[in-house]
């Protein structure tokens, strides 16, 4: 996985040998996009306790639209407009690899 830096030296995405995740794609910076091949999908990192209002907002929004959830101790992925054949644990592998990635970066 290649991370995709801004102009500041930050972290703000990557791309990998079959796609790309970018971390925001809004103005409100609230949720990125993933692409593995032709299919797509919108995501954000949602914590009840710790999220920003904004993000608390989309949480509510996209919870009553079609998503899916995957809970890691606390902190879930949200993924919503997917479009394509790619599966919501494919997406959800590759976006814990960037996280895991990302991690490694700044440590």
């Amino acid at each position: 996985m290649e991370m995709i830096l801004n102009e500041n030296d930050l972290v703000v995405g990557a791309r990998f040998e079959n796609g790309t995740i970018q971390d925001y794609v809004d103005d409100l910076r609230t949720y990125g996009l993933i692409r593995i091949e032709n299919s797509t999908a919108n995501w954000f990192l949602y914590n009840k306790d710790e999220s920003e209002a904004d993000v608390q907002e989309l949480y509510k929004k996209v919870t009553k639209e079609e998503h899916f959830i995957q809970d890691e101790f606390g902190e879930e992925i949200v993924l919503f407009n997917k479009t394509g054949s790619k599966t919501n644990e494919e997406f959800i592998k590759t976006i814990n690899n960037y996280l895991d990635d990302e991690m490694g970066t700044i440590i």
